[in-house]
């Protein structure tokens, strides 16, 4: 079993909306930046977090390269 499997909680943030999403089980970030891309083509940024801690862990910004895995 690969140890990082959905192992990030994500908040994204849309424009002209006032409450952000969750995601949570996201395996691979750039993946799911292309999935927000296709389907959420306003969101601005996303916060990642560990899922199984909830600890902060990075911001990510539409239109920056973002990494599989942190």
């Amino acid at each position: 079993m690969e140890t990082n499997k959905n192992d990030y909680s994500v908040i994204v943030f849309l424009e002209n909306e006032t409450k952000p999403k969750k995601w949570n089980y996201v395996h691979k970030l750039n993946g799911f930046s292309m999935f927000l891309n296709n389907s959420h083509p306003t969101w601005k940024y996303m916060n990642v977090y560990e899922r199984r801690t909830s600890k902060f862990l990075k911001q990510f910004h539409k239109g920056n390269f973002i990494p599989p895995f942190l």
